[in-house]
């Protein structure tokens, strides 16, 4: 293996990103399983009889996760839906 040589700047440098990247907190396991898409389903299950439309349950997680991340994590409600709607098919197919 080829070691490539690290001047004392590039060290330095490394240090301080190291320094930054370890005083990132960690995400609780709450946040972890939102930010998947078997999470944010998970959520949306429990929370859809819990609000008026289904929507609104949608808007909700969305606006949770723009929270944590800054970004949502569909394009939009319609984009979700279809998303929803494939596991629907996909668990009435599944033997229980």
């Amino acid at each position: 293996m080829i070691r490539r040589k690290v001047t004392e700047e590039q060290v330095q440098i490394r240090e301080r990103i190291m320094a930054e990247l370890g005083a990132i907190p960690a995400l609780s396991p709450a946040a972890r399983k939102l930010l998947t898409a078997e999470g944010f389903l998970s959520y949306f299950l429990e929370l859809r009889q819990l609000f008026p439309t289904y929507e609104q349950a949608y808007e909700e997680l969305e606006a949770q996760h723009e929270r944590i991340t800054g970004k949502w994590m569909y394009a939009e409600y319609d984009t979700f839906r279809r998303v929803y709607k494939r596991w629907l098919k996909k668990e009435k197919r599944s033997p229980k």
